[in-house]
Formats: C-alpha cells, sequence, structure tokens
C-alpha cells in the first residue's frame, strides 16, 4: 500500500521573521504572551503554516516543531478547557477555540508528513531512515488528536484524517516500527496512538458525556497491548470482532454476519477480547464480593459505570432493539430543568381554547405551538424537525441559527404537535453537520413534569432550587420521582418540596441517573 498523504507543495520564499535558527527559535516561542491564548496560538499556527509551504528540508521543518511542541501543548490545553464540551451549536469564542486547535493540529501533522514523504522515497540517501520513526509517530499523534477533538465536540472527523492514519499504520507496520517508542514521556508507540483511535470510535463517542472521551482514553492508556489486529478470524468470537478497510477513509466497523464488510481491498479484524476480560476482572474486583450492581446501572456515570458500558460496546456490540420509524413532523424544544419549568408553568395557564389551529381540506387541525412573547424567546424554544421516532425516543434535526443549546446528557423539553403538556427526554447522542446544523437523539423517560423546588434542611447556605417532578411511566419507578440540578442527590438527604406553595418534607432513597446537568432520583415523605 503506497503512503498517501494530504501535503500542500512547498514552493513559497520562507518570511524573514520567521526564525530557522534553533537558538533563536526556541527564544521566540518561549517569548510568547501564553495568558493571550488566541493570540498566541494565531502566530504558532501562522508560523508552522508558513514553514509548510517553504522552501525548506523536511528535517529543519520538522526540528523547529519539535523546539515549538511544549508551547503547543500547553496552548492546545488551554484551548480544550474553552471548547471542549460545550453546548451546541458552539458560541463564538468557543467556535474560535475549536477553529484554532483544529489548525494548529493540522499544521503540526503537516509538518511531519512532508518529512515522512521526503524521507520515505529516499531510503538509499545516509542517514534518510532514522528521521521516519519520529516523523511517523508525530504525525499519528496530531491525526489521533484531531479525531478526539471532533468527538469531545460531537462534530464530524475531517475528511481524510482516518485514511491517513490507517495509511500510516500500515505504513509503519511494513517497516517494522509499531513497537517504537515515539514519545520518551509516555512511552508510547505508532501502535498505540493507532489502537486508541480505533477503540475510542468504538466506543461509541457520539454518546459520551461530559469528559468520557477522556476516560476512556485513560482507561485505553492503563490497558496498553490488550487488543489484537488481525488478518484473520481463524479460532476467534465473531460477536467481539470489528473490521476496518486500511485502504478507506472510515473508523472500524461491527462486523456482523451477514452485513457486507467496509469497502476496501485491506481489511484488518479488531480483536479486543484480552482488553474486555481485563475490564471486566476489574469492574468485578470493584464490586467486590456478594456486590449487587447491575450490569446497566448509569446511576452514576462513574467510572465503573462507563467501564460496563465499554464492556458491552467492545464485547457484545449492541443491536437496536427497538424499531424506528421515518417522521415527517416539528416539535418544540427546550434545553434544561429552568426552561423546562418555565413552560410546564406557561403550559399549565394555558386556555384549551387558545390551541393554534388551520384549516386543510375542509379539516381543522392542531399546529405546533410555540409561545413567542419575549420572556419565552429569551428561556430558549424553537422548532426542531423529528426525522425519526421510535417508541421512547426521537432523532430530530435543526438548520443553523437555534438558539437552544444541547449537549449530551442534558435534559430537554419535548413538545408534540396539539399537546398540552412537555415532555421530559435527555439527549443521548449529538453530531455537529455542517454549517452549524445539529442532530441528536433524545430518549423520553416522561409524557409530563410538575414544576417545583426543593431544598435541603440541613446545610448552611442553602438555596431553593428549580426542580420537576415527573409522571412516570418506567415500570421500576415510584410514582415519586423528580428531576434536579447535578449533584443534588445524596443517600437519604432531606429536602423540602415546593409545589403550589405546599410543602412536603421528602428523603432522597435511589439515584436513578445522574449526569453532567442533571441527577434523576427517587424519594419517600419524611
Amino acid at each position: 500500500m503506497a503512503l498517501s498523504l494530504s501535503v500542500p507543495i512547498s514552493t513559497r520564499a520562507l518570511p524573514k521573521e520567521i526564525e530557522t535558527n534553533p537558538k533563536k527559535a526556541r527564544g521566540w516561542i518561549e517569548s510568547l504572551p501564553l495568558t493571550k491564548t488566541f493570540e498566541a496560538a494565531k502566530m504558532v499556527a501562522q508560523t508552522i503554516e508558513a514553514l509548510n509551504h517553504a522552501k525548506l528540508p523536511g528535517e529543519e521543518r520538522a526540528a523547529l516543531v519539535d523546539i515549538y511542541k511544549p508551547v503547543i501543548d500547553v496552548l492546545l490545553d488551554e484551548l480544550e478547557a474553552i471548547y471542549a464540551y460545550s453546548v451546541l451549536p458552539l458560541p463564538a469564542k468557543q467556535r474560535e477555540a475549536f477553529d484554532l486547535a483544529r489548525d494548529l493540529r493540522t499544521q503540526c501533522s503537516t509538518a511531519y508528513k512532508i518529512l515522512l514523504l521526503e524521507k520515505s522515497g529516499k531510503l538509499i540517501m545516509f542517514n534518510a531512515k532514522k528521521h521516519l520513526p519520529g516523523a511517523t509517530y508525530w504525525a499519528m499523534h496530531y491525526l489521533q488528536s484531531l479525531l478526539f477533538q471532533s468527538y469531545k465536540t460531537y462534530h464530524p472527523c475531517p475528511a481524510g484524517v482516518w485514511q491517513e492514519m490507517h495509511s500510516l499504520y500500515l505504513y509503519a507496520d511494513e517497516q517494522a516500527m509499531l513497537a517504537e517508542i515515539g514519545d520518551a514521556e509516555t512511552k508510547s508507540t505508532p501502535q498505540d496512538l493507532y489502537t486508541d483511535a480505533l477503540m475510542l470510535s468504538l466506543a461509541d463517542p457520539y454518546r459520551l458525556m461530559y469528559k468520557e472521551v477522556d476516560k476512556v482514553q485513560e482507561t485505553l492508556k492503563q490497558n496498553r497491548g490488550q487488543v489484537d489486529i488481525r488478518t484473520s478470524n481463524e479460532g476467534l468470537n465473531l460477536q467481539r470482532l470489528f473490521v476496518v478497510a486500511l485502504d478507506g477513509d472510515q473508523p472500524p466497523k461491527v462486523l456482523i454476519q451477514g452485513i457486507p464488510p467496509p469497502a476496501g481491498q485491506i481489511l484488518r479484524l479488531i480483536d479486543p477480547t484480552r482488553l474486555v476480560d481485563k475490564l471486566q476482572q476489574r469492574i468485578r474486583a470493584q464490586s467486590g464480593p456478594g456486590s449487587t450492581v447491575a450490569a446497566k446501572s448509569r446511576a452514576t456515570h462513574d467510572l465503573t459505570d462507563l467501564q460496563q458500558r465499554l464492556v458491552r460496546l467492545w464485547g457484545d456490540p449492541p443491536k437496536r432493539q427497538s424499531r424506528r420509524n421515518p417522521a415527517d413532523a416539528s416539535i418544540a424544544l427546550c434545553g434544561g430543568i429552568k426552561a423546562i419549568a418555565y413552560f410546564t408553568d406557561l403550559a399549565t395557564n394555558e386556555e384549551p381554547e387558545a390551541d393554534a389551529m388551520a384549516i386543510r381540506d375542509g379539516d381543522t387541525i392542531p399546529l405546533l405551538k410555540i409561545p413567542q412573547d419575549p420572556m419565552s424567546q429569551m428561556v430558549g424554544v424553537e422548532q426542531w424537525q423529528v426525522l425519526n421516532q421510535s417508541a421512547n425516543g426521537l432523532r430530530l434535526h435543526r438548520e443553523s441559527g437555534g438558539s437552544v443549546g444541547v449537549t449530551v446528557g442534558e435534559v430537554v423539553g419535548v413538545r408534540f404537535v396539539g399537546g398540552r403538556t412537555w415532555n421530559i427526554g435527555v439527549v443521548r447522542w449529538l453530531t455537529s453537520l455542517e454549517a452549524s446544523a445539529l442532530e441528536f437523539g433524545v430518549e423520553l423517560i416522561s409524557p409530563a413534569a410538575a414544576s417545583i423546588t426543593i431544598e435541603p434542611t440541613i446545610g448552611s447556605g442553602a438555596k431553593p432550587m428549580p426542580a420537576l417532578l415527573l409522571l412516570n411511566t418506567a415500570p421500576d419507578w415510584d410514582n415519586d420521582t423528580v428531576l434536579a440540578l447535578t449533584d443534588t442527590f445524596s443517600d437519604l438527604r432531606e429536602f423540602e418540596l415546593i409545589e403550589h406553595s405546599e410543602v412536603t418534607i421528602v428523603r432522597g432513597t435511589t439515584l436513578i441517573e445522574r449526569t453532567s446537568r442533571f441527577d434523576l432520583f427517587q424519594f419517600q415523605k419524611s
């Protein structure tokens, strides 16, 4: 397989202000105003871009990027702290940070790709081969970080990144470089970079919540060498195999009998059996003897819960359990407990005759009613299109220009055409499309809720907090279930629950789910 990498043609003269002397280049990069993250990141990205377009020996260009690396790492961390796990669509500042980080990573990867292409075709030249391992590793490193950036922001992976990751992996394999340490600090290899990228893509990243991408990365780092990439399925458990085309531009997919493999002539099988077994052993050890931890518990979304989900994804890839029917309808949507509480109260006070109606073909039909008063628009409510619907979920789409921000793990209110109440749902997956359009999947957990406030009876400075008392339909839930801000629940904590000026003393009993946005828990009257 030929090494196929996208790089610019180096035809420009290098600007005079860019230092190529290593000592002066180090002085320049260390003089940048790191407290001004955007300014410094732009300067570094523009400098590396100029280097990439200039007529310059590849090893000199890569050596300069090596000098810049410590500062680049700091800048990327600072930018990520701004954009990662933000609501979508990204606000202006977060979008600028995202674009800067993507550009910086792209330029760094390009510098090493240029060196790799120069030297890979000149192996007979003196010392040409010594540059290959480092160039391969760092080109893969920045490509991998582009993938992870996309997952943390629910954006599609940039076109061509997977193709280049596959190409570099195959090249490193052919040159026997997969096991060579590329980063002395982390002791990681090209094999590690590629395997981590594959496994994170198989962790259903667009369903991961706040900082769970980081937790998956850490889990993979702690379990190096436990995933096998094979050319044959002989003697393997087909239920635990995934397949990837090394001559394509796609991540791996589940290998299911009856479904054709991805298009491509160079296929590899990914076998995570040893990794899954090790995670299962760790979960059992953490649970302890006699533990009753549920295999599908979503109560805390802690590391153990995440590992349980990874075991299911990597060890027994799920199949769709409920049919999804195409739909062509619209719903009104608001996001967050405070907004849902506001619109729930508003709906309670509506007059029945205030429903929006229309005449179509002689019949009177209800229309989607979205509050248009200034306060409602400030709180945030808008129309979304339903693409398909299942028994307890919706796939929603919105073009750019919306005002309601969403993220995985957020609670949303959904009002259907003709509906008198707001259904309560949770965002389970999210994808940002071109031109800031969005799609996400919502699991509906309750057909209606009452707006309440709750206040801990013990604790200094405690204030009443907005919450929702759910109308429950799940067979394993009691009727007394509340949706509150995250970290509200603790075992047997006592609250004052206030509904329509009526105060009830209650005690939290069972945490059903906790995300970075809410606690869903049951309670009983004290």
